[in-house]
């Protein structure tokens, strides 16, 4: 069976490159690189960092002066609903102000399940959601093996939803099935 590391990039058809790439470096991502679009020689491609484990998006736009070829998106199956970015609590603040002073509009914060998000459009009607947990993971615990485990104590107590007292559960028994037999030990003060 084929094994996906991750997923690559999104890629967003964007109307000027040069505010699409500053409106997404407000939100922390770094730029690559620019360099031609090796299937339309009218565009360029921006692939920008998101940080994290090896997360980007591709943002392709027209070259300066030139115009997007492709049609307008528009909302139904087929096109992307959002794109969320996972933010610390804290970084959700301080992007949340560093946005609202630069004049983009957005959502109050929303806190939803196990989950605090904002929303925000981009300057190509591309809705972003900025995703920060209410119970931060621990440094190095993945989150896939969080959620997998969380939604299993959802449907063990026949709950609807995965909320936050589950993921913080999971947490917990993960921290405690790491230490059992052949797990990692705590330091011993003996």
């Amino acid at each position: 069976m084929l094994q996906a590391q991750g997923v690559g990039y999104t890629a967003i058809i964007v109307r000027s490159l040069r505010d699409s790439m500053d409106f997404y470096q407000r939100l922390g991502l770094v730029p690559v690189y620019v360099e031609p679009n090796r299937d339309d020689p009218e565009s360029l491609c921006a692939l920008m960092y998101c940080g994290g484990n090896d997360s980007f998006i591709m943002l392709v736009g027209p070259a300066e002066g030139a115009r997007v070829a492709i049609a307008e998106a528009q909302p139904g199956v087929g096109s992307m609903q959002y794109l969320s970015f996972n933010v610390s609590r804290d970084t959700m603040a301080e992007i949340w102000h560093a946005m609202s002073t630069a004049g983009v509009s957005g959502s109050e914060e929303i806190v939803r399940g196990y989950e605090r998000l904002v929303f925000l459009e981009d300057p190509n009607g591309v809705l972003i959601t900025l995703t920060a947990w209410n119970t931060e993971p621990p440094a190095g615990m993945p989150r896939a093996l969080i959620l997998v485990r969380a939604a299993a104590i959802r449907e063990r107590d026949g709950a609807a939803y995965v909320e936050d007292s589950h993921i913080q559960q999971a947490i917990a028994e993960i921290i405690r099935d790491s230490r059992g037999p052949g797990g990692p030990r705590p330091p011993s003060n003996n």
